[in-house]
């Protein structure tokens, strides 16, 4: 294998920006999530360690020209920045919401500060991150996500014409999993489908969803793209007002109805295409209902915003590519 001249790298067992990312480039992407010394939060020192251990001996092995970091954690784009040093690699970091917004990353705002003025480039996902980078005298980039397509998609067979909704998340400290579970409880002709790891939930809630709700368990990324594909509506809530949900992109790409929490960054980037309501039960079911009812014109309309997201990415991606040749 030749050397990478871009090299995108994600502390995660897998990230589909990344590795969109990596291709969008005309590079590569790779992801660090090792099993030492387990996923404890007292041992979280010792995995950061072995995980910027395994991060440099990466980059040890394949000597990008460029290299982009995603963060949080900061440490990632930290190692990122001290390979940079020592062997003159052009640095560019990715900053996903939560390394700004986050309880759980805020400590982390002053080393980002540090890092950003040491970067050849830094890439945010919403305006108001761009503003807040950009009152720190740095000027980002503002890069949404990709759109996929559907010729990313396992195809997936319907054993029935019963109306389907995918509750698309992972089961995250955000997604009010409850609340979407008695929305389908006021739905019961819906068969409601939701993805991500049910272990992550307690066992009162799985015990107490209703029958027709079935947690799909973790899926690969084509399969989970063809899950999307078979839903009559795509279901994405929220209560964290500054994430941008990858699953919406994907919605849209795949040309589905979309209903979205209502929330202002959320409604200022899918509001033309996407039924938006409130994270209570009733206005969840109300909302997917009326979905159900509009489904040809929500089609189409994610169709329509689907054109002027791709072009929004394409124009960022071209921006970050000039830069670093």
């Amino acid at each position: 294998m030749g050397r990478p001249v871009v090299l995108v790298v994600a502390w995660e067992s897998f990230q589909p920006r990344t590795l969109a990312l990596g291709d969008a480039l005309g590079g590569a992407s790779s992801h660090i999530r090792g099993g030492w010394p387990g996923r404890h939060p007292a041992l979280l020192p010792l995995r950061y360690l072995a995980d910027g251990v395994r991060m440099w001996r990466m980059l040890r092995r394949q000597r990008p020209t460029s290299l982009v970091v995603i963060s949080p954690p900061v440490i990632a784009p930290l190692v990122g920045w001290l390979w940079s040093l020592a062997h003159g690699t052009e640095l560019v970091i990715d900053c996903h919401t939560g390394a700004f917004n986050c309880w759980k990353w805020r400590w982390t705002v002053p080393i980002h500060r540090v890092l950003f003025r040491r970067a050849r480039a830094v890439l945010v996902h919403t305006e108001d991150d761009q503003a807040k980078v950009r009152s720190w005298g740095v000027q980002p980039l503002l890069l949404p996500d990709d759109v996929p397509d559907q010729s990313q998609a396992s195809v997936i067979a319907r054993p029935d014409d019963r109306p389907r909704v995918v509750v698309a998340g992972s089961f995250q400290w955000d997604e009010p999993v409850e609340a979407a579970l008695a929305a389908a409880a006021m739905l019961p002709e819906v068969e409601f489908r939701l993805t991500g790891d049910p272990a992550r939930l307690s066992e009162s809630v799985r015990r107490n969803a209703p029958p027709n709700a079935i947690f799909t368990g973790f899926l690969r990324y084509p399969e989970f793209l063809g899950e999307l594909l078979t839903a009559d509506v795509v279901a994405v809530f929220t209560t964290d007002p500054d994430i941008m949900n990858r699953a919406a992109f994907e919605a849209i790409g795949l040309g589905r109805p979309l209903v979205l929490s209502d929330l202002p960054k959320l409604r200022a980037r899918f509001g033309q295409a996407a039924l938006l309501c409130g994270n209570a039960p009733k206005e969840m079911a109300e909302a997917i209902r009326c979905a159900r009812r509009d489904h040809d014109d929500l089609a189409q309309r994610s169709a329509t915003l689907q054109r002027r997201l791709r072009a929004q990415h394409e124009t960022a991606i071209a921006r970050l590519a000039s830069l670093l040749a």
